[in-house]
């Protein structure tokens, strides 16, 4: 890595999938609401396009 000009450090910055840590349960609500607001702007501007709104 070093011959990239990337330290070990930046690299272990990122950890690999294997050494990811269970989400925590504010993690876990934080995602589940980013996922929330996602799915209701898509279906809304999904009702947009079709004409259900406006």
């Amino acid at each position: 890595m070093a011959e990239l000009g990337i330290s070990h450090t930046h690299v272990n910055h990122y950890g690999s999938v294997s050494n990811k840590k269970p989400l925590s349960s504010r993690n876990r609500l934080q995602t589940v609401l980013h996922g929330a607001i996602f799915t209701a702007a898509f279906l809304f501007v999904v009702a947009m396009v079709c004409g259900v709104v406006g």
